[in-house]
């Protein structure tokens, strides 16, 4: 698995350049053997030659190569470790590696003043740049040569260095006489009297002292001696006696290069000559710290004293020395729990991040009011979400800082490595892990704290607490929201703490963008114990906490009435009963209208909000629902009394209406003009007093209404309409007499008048009935039937007149008038219209029966109207009083006569229960088939001359009878049936089922059976035998089943 370094995608990573190259350097090899400490730079006092003249070093490792690689031992050089110290921090050189500097400055036995010294120093300053000019040539050239083969891949290493010259005692001795020397030469020139060594090497460290005042134009004398130090450091040290830094190491630094980054040929240069110039920067610094430092002081004088407790230590070699290497190199391999970016980790926490809580109970210490359960939840929430973003967006982003600053360090385990690189990240997420544990439960437990007051204080809650309203719903008081409400939202809260801590991805998927391993989210386990113990408690307060606000609904029960709607069902049982007064309405609508002002304002001052424990209870809304209710019911008792107050003034205004109508009215005839003058005159005595009763009525309701209740304008002026018609009614009555006198002499003339047109309409009827005396053609009896109706109707009309001249004559007074001629002709005309109808009804009878279908004809109707009409005739006859009329009646009754001895034959042949078998008896007799259908006609019966045959007939036409009533009491008992029912019921949980309600089936049933018996015994029977006894069989085996 190939994985690239973390820096690699970052933007920000971009080569900064550095005052101090040390990060290029390679780590010093540790040297085989026992561990010493490191020697002091005292131990060995470096020597000077002061002439310039040949001059070697002694270097008592022999192992450590020339700073000046390629110089055998006739130069002075100065020999160096290749582990040498940080140039950034530089630290003392070794004891065993000696420098050697040659320097040209004359030696002053004296201390010179300071101008000389400055001019001297500059002559030398001229000298060095000339130097220093030929070594930046030289160096150019040899960077130049080294650069050439990087396009190619390859770097071509410096040669070594050559092995330093081996030196006779006399010349180390002589070498090193002659730096002491030059060395005190150079302390007294350079350190100011009054001083001593140690507190110029602090200046290094101690750039100005702060209680000192500073003047610009007049620096003190610690910024001069600074100003001194960092001057020798840049122009007191000849740079062409000073090694420059091998080629291995800046070999070994571009190695370390990726390719595709050294094609940058002019960066690459650029940094190359920083890292020499830092080189020769800190080696200058090291010449002259060295030399300021106190050559006369011996290593014996500075021995500490070292305590018992750490006397192991310095026993060499040291006996655990191996396995201590051996754990120590494990623990660096495998433990990453001690890698600095885990300490980092957690102390980012630790600082910035402990104080971070899901619920921080803070915000809620800080509100002087209840809280709505929706807002809390949504502080709750906003909580929560604000966590999870500083989670997400501020921690994670500094931890995923942390590695990838630790990667850039190479302190983060390479990503060819991926076990180690695994293992590393592990360990990460087990401490992010357990970071995120103890957010939840610290966040879970102050979050119960919060919400529920500790047992062991008696202090108040943490939380201002919760609104509830009270409120009416339907036929309940109902808390809004409820006690399991607030639970519910109360113990979701672990839930959604629970999983918001995790959401916190593992921080090598986001760190790595190419990651090829499972992309998880850190598991932060909070124990099931801890969420259950917290519900528990949060439980148990709402049990606690819910008991008051029940107990405090106690209050109410006075009004459990109104609550209940047991009031509503008594106003709508008043409003139903139509007997009540309006005094009774008006006690009912004070009752309510005083409960309400009890209810609103009454409970409002006492009971509209109340804080038990926990919870503030507000009852603005049930009280405002309670006080609505009797409101309500109130205005409905107004508005019922409203509306019958207002069709009581339309009844009174629409009588009052209709009396001055119909008294206004012009009568259309005497009647009317009567039934007029009756009317007013039962107004004026009787009905005008019961309408002023019913005005004070309307006042005395109009009167209250308008305190209870507001009149629409329609109702405004339907009231002053009822009260205004009482003032108009005496004009009405004036303007009636006078329509009435006028009208009663007009209807006097014209019934006088119509008197006498009724009189010449009697005489024209009169000779209408004289030509019905010479009506005696029976061909023509229809026309003469429809004469005599219409003479029949106008009579009828006279008689109406009659009748109203007599109602006319008696309503103006007058002796009432007979007309006897009227009756006279109504007796004359009914014996003709009698002869007639009876002769046309005859002969349309006669067509009817013998041109129609036989089976059409019924033998008892026929024998009864021919029996009725011959009476008739008969009568006709004999009270005729013209000749014509009685030869007509005669002939009548003749055709009637002989229709009559028709009769036993149709009794016999047009029987309704003849059957062909019948028939088929019949042609036996006669001798000849008779097959009678549809289209067969009584004519045609009787011209077949069949009355010889008539006795044997009439037994036939008997049995037949016999048979079709039998026949017809069969059909009848199989069409009760039809609507009857059989109702099956369950039976218990056995799955049957079983009959109910078989009374009236079982009583139906055996009327049945006794009925078929009965006809089965009859000797008519036989042609329905079978059937008969098929019908027998189903009864009684439907009578075993119920059984």
């Amino acid at each position: 698995m190939s994985i690239e370094r973390p820096y690699k995608n970052d933007p920000k990573n971009q080569r900064t350049k550095t005052g101090s190259p040390s990060s290029f350097l390679p780590q010093l090899p540790q040297a085989s053997g026992s561990r010493q400490p490191p020697p002091r730079w005292s131990d060995h006092p470096p020597k000077f030659n002061l002439g310039g003249g040949s001059s070697s070093s002694t270097n008592h490792n022999s192992s450590a190569p020339h700073l000046y690689p390629g110089k055998g031992g006739g130069g002075s050089g100065l020999q160096q470790s290749s582990g040498f110290p940080s140039l950034a921090h530089p630290t003392p050189v070794p004891a065993n590696q000696n420098a050697a500097v040659s320097c040209s400055w004359p030696v002053r036995e004296k201390p010179v003043n300071m101008e000389q010294m400055e001019a001297e120093l500059a002559n030398k300053l001229l000298n060095d740049m000339i130097h220093t000019e030929n070594a930046s040539q030289s160096l150019a050239r040899k960077r130049k040569a080294r650069l050439n083969p990087i396009a190619g891949g390859k770097v071509k290493k410096a040669p070594p260095a050559a092995p330093t010259t081996k030196r006779s005692l006399q010349q180390v001795a002589a070498k090193r006489t002659d730096r002491q020397t030059f060395r005190n030469t150079l302390v007294q020139i350079l350190i100011p009297q009054g001083q001593s060594l140690t507190d110029v090497q602090s200046l290094e460290n101690k750039p100005g002292d702060s209680t000192e005042e500073v003047d610009a134009g007049n620096p003190t004398q610690r910024e001069k001696d600074m100003m001194r130090y960092q001057y020798y450091i840049a122009n007191g040290i000849d740079t062409e006696h000073v090694a420059p830094m091998e080629a291995s190491w800046l070999d070994h630094v571009l190695a370390l290069v990726k390719p595709r980054l050294k094609l940058h040929t002019h960066t690459i240069e650029t940094l190359s000559d920083e890292m020499r110039e830092d080189y020769l920067l800190s080696v200058k610094k090291a010449i002259v710290d060295f030399v300021l430092s106190d050559g006369n002081e011996s290593s014996e004088s500075k021995e500490e004293v070292v305590p018992e407790y750490k006397q192991e230590l310095m026993v060499v070699p040291k006996p655990w020395e191996r396995s201590y290497f051996a754990a120590r190199n494990a623990i660096m391999q495998d433990l990453f729990v001690v890698n600095s970016c885990m300490c980092q980790v957690l102390n980012l926490w630790y600082q910035h991040y402990d104080k971070l809580r899901f619920v921080d109970p803070a915000d809620f210490l800080g509100l002087s009011s209840a809280l709505e359960l929706k807002a809390f939840q949504g502080i709750v929430i906003k909580h929560i979400d604000q966590t999870k973003e500083t989670l997400l967006k501020s921690w994670f982003p500094d931890i995923q800082n942390l590695y990838y600053q630790g990667s850039k360090r190479h302190i983060v385990p390479n990503n060819q490595n991926t076990r180690k690189l695994e293992s590393f990240f592990n360990c990460a997420a087990a401490l992010m892990t357990h970071n995120l544990q103890m957010l939840g439960t610290n966040s879970i437990q102050e979050y119960s704290d919060l919400l529920c007051q500790p047992q062991e204080t008696q202090s108040g809650y943490k939380h201002p607490g919760f609104v509830i309203r009270v409120v009416l719903e339907n036929n309940a008081i109902r808390f809004e929201p409820d006690f399991p409400d607030f639970e519910i939202v109360f113990l979701n809260v672990y839930h959604v703490i629970k999983k918001s801590v995790a959401i916190i991805p593992r921080v090598e998927t986001k760190l790595y963008s190419e990651w090829t391993g499972k992309k998880d989210f850190l598991r932060p386990v909070i124990l099931p114990e801890i969420v259950a113990d917290n519900r528990e408690r949060v439980t148990q307060m709402m049990a606690r906490e819910s008991q008051r606000p029940r107990q405090f609904i106690a209050a109410f029960e006075p009004y459990e009435f109104i609550i209940n709607n047991q009031a509503e069902k008594d106003v709508m049982q008043f409003l139903s009963e139509e007997d009540h007064t309006f005094e009774e309405y008006c006690q009912q609508v004070k009752k309510y209208l005083a409960l309400k002002e009890d209810i609103e304002y009454g409970l409002r001052k006492t009971i509209s909000v109340q804080r038990l424990g926990m919870f503030e209870l507000h009852c603005d809304d049930l009280i405002f629902a309670m006080a609505k209710r009797a409101d309500y019911l109130a205005n409905r008792l107004v508005q019922k009394m409203s509306k019958d107050h207002i069709e009581a003034n339309k009844a009174l205004c629409e009588e009052f209406e209709q009396i001055a109508e119909k008294a206004l009215t012009t009568p259309a005839n005497t009647s009317e003009l009567m039934e007029l003058k009756s009317y007013i005159e039962t107004v004026e005595e009787r009905t005008i007093f019961q309408l002023e009763n019913k005005l004070v009525d309307a006042k005395d309701r109009l009167s209250f209404l308008v305190e209870y209740s507001t009149s629409t304008p329609q109702e405004i002026r339907l009231n002053n309409s009822t009260f205004q018609w009482y003032e108009r009614m005496p004009e009405v009555f004036q303007e009636h007499k006078t329509i009435i006198a006028e009208k009663q002499r007009q209807y006097e003339e014209a019934l006088k008048l119509r008197r006498e047109r009724f009189l010449e309409e009697l005489d024209s009827y009169s000779k209408q009935l004289e030509e019905f005396y010479g009506f005696g053609d029976l061909a023509d009896v229809n026309r003469y039937l429809k004469k005599a109706q219409g003479l029949e109707q106008k009579l009828e009309a006279a008689q109406e007149k009659v009748e109203q001249f007599n109602l006319e004559e008696e309503s103006f007074g007058w002796e009432t008038t007979n007309y006897p001629m009227r009756q006279e002709l109504w007796n004359k005309l009914m014996p003709y219209l009698s002869l007639y109808s009876s002769s046309v009804k005859y002969l349309d009878y006669h067509q009817e029966w013998t041109t129609g279908s036989y089976t059409k004809v019924d033998p008892d109707l026929v024998e009864s109207e021919v029996g009725n009409l011959w009476r008739l005739l008969y009568k006709l006859e004999k009270t005729a009083e013209s000749q014509v009329a009685k030869d007509m009646a005669s002939k009548v009754k003749q055709k009637v006569e002989d229709f009559k001895e028709h009769l036993p034959l149709i009794s016999s042949l047009c029987n309704p229960g003849m059957r062909d078998r019948h028939w088929a008896q019949v042609s036996e007799i006669v001798g000849y088939p008779i097959v009678p259908d549809e289209t067969t006609n009584l004519s045609a019966f009787l011209n077949m001359k069949l009355e010889p045959y008539l006795d044997q007939f009439e037994s036939i036409s008997e049995a037949a009878s016999k048979e079709y009533s039998l026949e017809k009491a069969l059909e009848k008992m199989q069409m009760e049936w039809d609507e009857i029912e059989f109702n099956l019921l369950a039976y218990r949980e056995t799955g049957t089922c079983i009959l109910s309600s078989v009374d009236d089936i079982q009583m139906l049933l055996d009327d049945q059976i006794v009925k078929t018996q009965t006809m089965r015994g009859s000797p008519f029977i036989k042609p329905f035998e079978n059937e008969i006894r098929d019908w027998e069989t189903k009864l009684i085996l439907l009578q075993e089943i119920l059984d």
